[in-house]
């Protein structure tokens, strides 16, 4: 039982990765989304609109993640 707990607790553990991932994910994203406003400020919106695609790309992954990690926790 000990050892069921202890792998619960590893993998909840192994879910911070993934959330340090997307958050250094997101910086890089909007760095680049900055560069390259200021190289093309007349396609600001396109690239506005690109750039919130791919965060809501990221942070779904984030989320299943969690998901997966809490139904691994609690079953």
């Amino acid at each position: 039982m000990l050892a069921i707990t202890a792998s619960k607790f590893l993998a909840l553990g192994l879910i911070s990765i993934t959330l340090c991932g997307g958050a250094i994910g997101t910086g890089i994203l909007f760095a680049g989304y900055n560069v390259a406003v200021a190289k093309n400020p007349e396609e600001s919106e396109s690239l506005f609109n690109t750039s919130l695609m791919a965060f809501a790309l990221i942070e779904t992954f984030v989320f299943l993640s969690i998901l997966i990690g809490v139904v691994i926790f609690f079953l």
